[in-house]
């Protein structure tokens, strides 16, 4: 680990076991419990919603490690009876049959032969977790339903070569290692192929192919029948990065293409007792994409898979007594700098996040903070008001330059009538508590616009508000912020004897890259990724236009837009990418309700909180959001560089959105 504890990002694929068991926070697992239960279950989220961390406890390595350090195995007792395998979709070579694009000439053909190729992963990997369990302890063995250890193993080669499912391509095998060569054999002729070192794909494997589960299927059948394996332990297999899938190179001819996800989705579809699947995908991925290999079905929620969705129980929750992301973040956040060298007895105590970083500033903290050398400059008093309105407001600039501003604002909106002369808790402005929460975000940002200042982002409250309920994003907000503090401590970036102060100005620096980090990583993303870049910057650059020219600030909310749902369902390409957009974090979607007398259902759309740095907006929503027409978000995505199709079949209603 380097000086800096949020150094590496990406623990979930990266870190060794003994690194897992030290960095993973398991705070999550109690909220997704059915990933330990018999059953398919899917588990979506966007990157860095820990779709990874919680699927790594499926390892046995994972297993054997917390055993090893003397560390409770954080899944409860009852649920600990298990084996698994595993198979990464972007590394263990599946995404690379995008590499031959001949072979989708027959899109059927290829469809089995990937199922194929994911059978022997299934199987290879199940081989090498038995492996492992059997060279682990006892007790280990014990609690997972193994009844094989060290050379007992042996006795597996001769039992599972023989199964019909291979159609004898694996002959007989007299030992395990036999058994376990004669599999990687297979996985590495189909990368020979895939990599174009072979031409053409041995004929033995075309004419020996699997159906997509069955062979893992048969294997955990034997071995429970042979007393290897107890009957009630349960057999999960983890298919991770399913997204990846939909990135593989295909033909677009119609008829021509192949649909790899649908061979996965065949194997849930089977609901084997004998098996359970673990799919972790990303939601854009998942939606909408529940074809059935070989079929015209798809799958069903809670018929052929159990759901969790990471992105929900994340969400940041106004009642913050159901909102268990901060106590997750600060859980990461002290193991991070556990495992980076700082002593136990520093790392004790509720909130080490707000130890190191401070409490949040508040609007007039940071107002403050701004280097203004003559703050009644800043106001825009109307010539026609009252001169003691205007010597008040002055006045009062020098003490507190936002509620000054905010009493420009109230008299803009308000007319010049009321009596200023009064004490400052008196104020109109300041008695009205919940219209000035609606205003002072936008107000102290109007401040450091018209000082040509970048505005305060800080503080432990802050910096969780700002990662929008996504680890990987608070990670990344503290990794720039320690890049810049050790950029500045010099030498004393290396010392673990006490957890640092980070100032205000250093954590608002590091925030303010993070952000930009952010904007530029939507470009390097799969899927519509350029188009998606430029709607959220275009998009916020006219919402913050109007936020800033609006001198009343009657519209503080105008920071995201909202949509009527009915539109969204005439015009199913507009949703499309707003969908794309919320299943990749550029934007989150959330349920309106509207305050017109129409009461038509709507959804609300806001950039994610880490983008606002960067637009010089506010992240903390309050008031209504624009009400947006369809025909507005269309031709903000059509500026955006996407081409709408909104319907082939039905010009005039395509006309007629224009026409709005």
């Amino acid at each position: 680990m380097k000086s800096n504890p949020f150094f590496e990002l990406y623990v979930g694929d990266r870190f060794t076991s003994r690194e897992f068991v030290t960095i993973f926070s398991d705070y999550l697992v109690p909220h997704a419990l059915p990933i330990f239960i018999p059953g398919n279950v899917v588990v979506t989220g966007i990157q860095g919603s820990g779709k990874s961390m919680l699927l790594g406890l499926l390892q046995p390595r994972v297993r054997l490690e917390y055993d090893a350090v003397g560390q409770d195995f954080p899944v409860p007792e009852e649920r600990r009876k298990f084996l698994s395998a595993g198979v990464n979709i972007a590394h263990q070579s599946a995404i690379d049959f995008g590499l031959r694009k001949h072979i989708d000439d027959d899109p059927e053909e290829v469809e089995f032969l990937f199922a194929d190729f994911l059978n022997y992963l299934m199987v290879e990997d199940f081989l090498d977790s038995l492996r492992c369990m059997a060279d682990g302890p006892a007790n280990v063995r014990s609690e997972v339903g193994l009844n094989a250890g060290g050379n007992a193993l042996n006795e597996i080669g001769p039992l599972l070569s023989d199964l019909p499912i291979w159609e004898g391509w694996i002959g007989k095998c007299n030992s395990f290692e036999e058994l376990t060569v004669r599999i990687k054999d297979r996985v590495h002729r189909y990368r020979r192929y895939l990599h174009r070192k072979d031409r053409d794909l041995d004929p033995a494997i075309k004419d020996t192919r699997t159906h997509i589960g069955h062979p893992i299927r048969d294997c955990i059948i034997a071995l429970k029948s042979a007393g290897v394996v107890d009957q009630d332990t349960n057999l999960f297999i983890d298919i991770d990065q399913y997204e990846e899938l939909g990135n593989i190179s295909t033909r677009n001819t119609v008829g021509k293409s192949v649909d790899y996800r649908s061979v996965i989705n065949r194997a849930l579809a089977a609901r084997d007792g004998a098996v359970s699947y673990r799919i972790g995908a990303r939601g854009h991925a998942w939606r909408r994409h529940g074809k059935i290999q070989g079929t015209e079905a798809r799958l069903e929620e809670e018929r052929d898979y159990k759901y969790v969705d990471l992105d929900l129980l994340l969400k940041r929750k106004e009642d913050q007594t159901i909102d268990i992301f901060p106590d997750f973040a600060n859980d990461v956040f002290v193991r991070r700098l556990r495992f980076s060298g700082f002593r136990e007895d520093l790392l004790a105590g509720k909130n080490q996040i707000e130890q190191v970083y401070g409490p949040q500033l508040s609007a007039t903290e940071r107002v403050r903070k701004l280097n203004i050398r003559e703050p009644a400059r800043i106001l825009k008093l109307q010539t026609e008001w009252r001169t003691e309105t205007k010597d008040a407001l002055k006045e009062l600039a020098g003490k507190d330059l936002l509620s000054a501003k905010l009493g420009e604002i109230w008299i803009r909106q308000k007319g010049d009538v009321f009596d200023l002369d009064v004490p400052r808790g008196k104020l109109p402005w300041e008695a009205k508590s919940y219209w000035k929460k609606e205003r002072r975000e936008a107000a102290a940002l109007q401040i450091a616009s018209q000082a040509h200042q970048r505005p305060y982002w800080c503080g432990a409250e802050e910096i969780i508000g700002l990662s929008g309920g996504n680890i990987l994003v608070f990670l990344s907000l503290n990794q720039f912020i320690w890049d810049t503090w050790i950029q500045y401590a010099g030498d004393d970036s290396e010392v673990r004897s006490k957890l640092p102060k980070i100032t205000e100005i250093v954590q608002s620096i590091g925030i303010l890259k993070a952000s930009n980090f952010w904007i530029e990583k939507m470009a390097q993303e799969t899927g519509r990724s350029a188009e998606r870049l430029q709607f959220v910057n275009l998009v916020a650059e006219k919402l913050a236009a109007k936020l800033f020219a609006d001198d009343r600030l009657s519209n503080p909310g105008h920071t995201g837009f909202s949509l009527i749902e009915q539109d969204m369902k005439q015009f199913p390409e507009i949703r499309r990418f707003l969908e794309e957009l919320a299943d990749y974090g550029n934007m989150l979607m959330l349920d309106h309700t509207t305050k017109n007398r129409d009461r038509k259902h709507r959804k609300k759309f806001y950039f994610h909180p880490v983008f606002c740095p960067h637009f010089r907006i506010p992240y903390i929503r309050t008031k209504e959001p624009y009400y947006a027409k369809a025909s507005e978000v269309a031709s903000w995505i059509y500026e955006s560089g996407f081409k709408l199709s909104l319907s082939d079949n039905e010009p005039s209603r395509q006309r007629s959105l224009f026409e709005e």
